[in-house]
């Protein structure tokens, strides 16, 4: 993982070229590049855009769910569908790690499910609640800088396409004091377990309106 030190904090935050679902207002966010290779040499952290690329990032999120013993449910979200994005990172050509970002709709989020009342208090004038799902990052991938740049990437497009101000994410209890201390999420959901993973969780949030990371 030592290619990551000689990157940006966003490796280039580089995309592959823009494809015909992405919509005019995305393009003009995110700029055209050539897809990465095996031959780059920084980490990329992009939307996923095509079929490949979000093939990828489903097959690595089965596998590390599967590693960590956790029940995976279908992914329903539909690529076009303009209230979600899925991000991916490569290093040197290969997907190392990926989230999906989701902006609140009449649908709901997905911690509406197991935060019932605490998303409510949340949402009030003028917020747009963002959530993250899906995380995972390969095995073979330690350097706290791809987290870092991964959740960079996040909070950039949740700002700029989804018009985001807060973010929720669900984590594992085990790893709430990291994201807490490294990337200023606070706890606003107890301990629960939840039936989408079948593991224990606790809900973190963060205000998006003054990001220092």
């Amino acid at each position: 993982m030592s290619a990551m030190h000689h990157a940006s904090p966003l490796g280039t935050a580089l995309l592959p070229p823009p494809v015909p679902s992405l919509l005019a207002y995305e393009r003009a966010f995110l700029p055209e590049v050539p897809t990465p290779t095996i031959d780059t040499a920084e980490l990329i952290v992009a939307p996923a855009v095509t079929y490949a690329q979000l093939r990828a990032c489903s097959s690595l999120v089965r596998r590390m769910y599967a590693w960590r013993g956790y029940r995976l449910a279908p992914n329903r979200l539909q690529p076009a569908d303009p209230n979600h994005v899925t991000i991916g990172a490569w290093l040197d050509g290969e997907l190392v790690a990926t989230a999906t970002a989701s902006r609140d709709s009449a649908a709901g989020l997905l911690a509406d499910g197991l935060y019932h009342d605490e998303m409510l208090k949340l949402r009030g004038q003028s917020r747009v609640i963002c959530e993250v799902t899906r995380l995972a990052v390969d095995l073979d991938c330690h350097d706290p800088e791809l987290l870092n740049s991964l959740f960079l990437a996040i909070y950039q497009y949740v700002r700029a396409v989804f018009g985001g101000t807060e973010l929720v994410i669900e984590v594992n209890p085990r790893h709430a004091g990291y994201y807490r201390r490294t990337m200023g999420f606070r706890q606003v959901g107890g301990l629960r377990t939840c039936p989408r993973v079948n593991a224990p969780a606790v809900l973190l949030h963060r205000t998006l309106g003054n990001v220092h990371y």
